[in-house]
């Protein structure tokens, strides 16, 4: 009986664009290009849609798009960029989507959180959001309906895992230490506690919901992730395609084998990564009794036969839950400065704070205008891709609105853009509150004020300056989130 293999790849960059401007300043370290999206685009995102077979001469003897045969998800904002300064991608992996549908009857291509934030860590009404834009950005690319979501850095409790099912997404993915107890779907009985090394990665899980919704969830396998990603299993894709099987035929009949990890692992992170993965899924496809999918078609075939309960809040790059966006849990790149996290904290209640400060004033203006301010928000994306931002208005207004009030929404949609932008998780990921992602996270914060104070004449900087002030970084020239402000962020606006 057949076994199957599912790869998925999680492509994503943060933003890096300039609020201002809406341009990527210049990057000297991602020469030869000028920044580094462009760089990395180059060396994965296309080289993934045209990746080389050599022969044993090493001339090329065919291109294969591995988003044909792979399961991934781009973070939105990415694609945004990607529209307008790399040509042709967004239609090969449209196209990739396409075929697969044809081929399996569900797409390859998963939907993804629209700014990247950690969801547990979002207020109600930004889950809502960020899933909502997240649906509408893929339906605005894809022309259909999302099935699965991925979670940024797969952080997840079940309050967001009801904000993915709340949309009807049906399946979503995590690692396999956040699964906690699993049971048979036909028992009443008790519950058996699972850890990353004991839970059955081969199959899927149904989650219920206190709503009484439901979510399919996939655990991936966390050995042949960490072979991809850190012991060089990319040096080798057809030994890599063997080590797969192998484990596939080990494997109940009916089995998934699957795994996830960066996408940039193929090509950036891993040079030539890309065709390692392209010779992989051309040995993978030459045996009859695996074979290959993506997670929806795997779901229909097989659907879930146990279901499970998560640890929450939980996430794969922190092994403290999410404290790797809120507190000085002690996840660190550099070893040395464990424990000097701080900082995390500081500028998490901060830039709630602020968030809470707009949505009071937001809520006191446009509650006159329409019947929903929040859900005036949560549509506003889709509007925007569609161009009928003015039927919408028209659809939730209160009352016949002047054109200086339907001016007011628009700006209070801007407002909000860079409210949830500034909760964008790179933010937080790295060691110091001086580096270049909190920097970047504090200049849409800055840029949110600035358009809410013209729009208010109410002071907003003050409180918040006060607020992360006393971030503290390992930088002698910007030792406090004070001079970070001063120095950093503001220098630009």
């Amino acid at each position: 009986m057949t076994r199957y293999v599912c790869i998925h790849g999680h492509f994503y960059q943060p933003p890096r664009e300039s609020p201002w401007t809406g341009a990527i300043e210049n990057q000297p370290s991602a020469a030869p290009f000028s920044n580094w999206n462009h760089r990395i685009a180059n060396e994965c995102y296309l080289a993934n849609a045209e990746a080389s077979i050599l022969n044993d001469e090493g001339d090329v003897v065919e291109k294969i798009n591995n988003y044909d045969a792979i399961s991934y998800n781009f973070g939105p904002t990415l694609l945004s960029w990607m529209d307008a300064s790399v040509p042709g991608l967004s239609s090969a992996l449209v196209s990739a989507d396409k075929r697969s549908l044809e081929r399996w009857g569900h797409g390859t291509a998963m939907a993804q959180i629209y700014h990247h934030a950690i969801l547990p860590l979002c207020s109600v009404e930004d889950k809502e959001t960020e899933v909502r834009w997240g649906v509408a950005d893929f339906e605005h690319r894809y022309g259909r309906r999302p099935e699965g979501m991925w979670l940024s850095e797969t952080a997840a409790d079940v309050a967001s895992l009801e904000a993915l099912a709340a949309q009807g997404i049906v399946f979503t993915l995590l690692a396999p230490r956040q699964a906690n107890k699993v049971r048979a779907l036909d028992s009443k009985g008790a519950w058996s506690q699972v850890n990353e090394r004991t839970i059955d990665t081969t199959q899927a899980y149904l989650c219920r919901l206190p709503s009484g919704r439901t979510i399919n969830l996939f655990f991936y396998d966390g050995d042949l992730a960490m072979e991809v990603a850190f012991r060089g299993a990319l040096n080798n894709g057809e030994a890599f395609a063997h080590q797969i099987v192998s484990r596939a035929r080990g494997a109940n009949p009916g089995a998934l084998i699957h795994y996830a990890t960066d996408g940039e692992s193929y090509g950036h992170h891993h040079r030539y990564g890309e065709m390692a993965l392209a010779y992989c899924i051309k040995t993978l496809q030459g045996f009859d009794d695996v074979q290959l999918c993506n997670y929806a078609t795997y779901l229909t075939k097989n659907p879930p036969k146990f279901e499970v309960q998560i640890h929450q809040p939980s996430s794969w790059s922190c092994a403290h839950g999410v404290g790797r966006w809120s507190a000085n849990c002690g996840c660190v790149i550099d070893p040395a400065l464990a424990g000097k996290q701080e900082w995390r904290a500081i500028l998490r209640d901060g830039l709630n704070r602020l968030r809470d400060r707009i949505n009071e004033a937001f809520l006191a203006e446009c509650a006159d205008l329409v019947e929903d301010p929040f859900e005036l928000r949560h549509r506003w994306l889709g509007a925007s891709l569609k161009g009928t931002t003015d039927e919408l208005i028209r659809e939730l207004q209160k009352k016949k609105l002047s054109k200086i009030q339907r001016k007011s929404l628009v700006t209070w949609m801007e407002i909000q853009k860079y409210a949830l932008m500034m909760f964008t998780s790179c933010g937080w990921f790295f060691d110091d509150p001086a580096g270049l992602e909190p920097v970047q996270i504090l200049r849409y914060a800055a840029r949110a004020i600035e358009l809410f104070e013209t729009h208010t004449g109410l002071d907003l900087q003050s409180s918040f300056v006060a607020d992360i002030a006393t971030m503290r970084s390992q930088s002698e020239k910007t030792p406090t989130g004070f001079e970070i402000w001063a120095g950093l962020v503001m220098k630009e606006s």
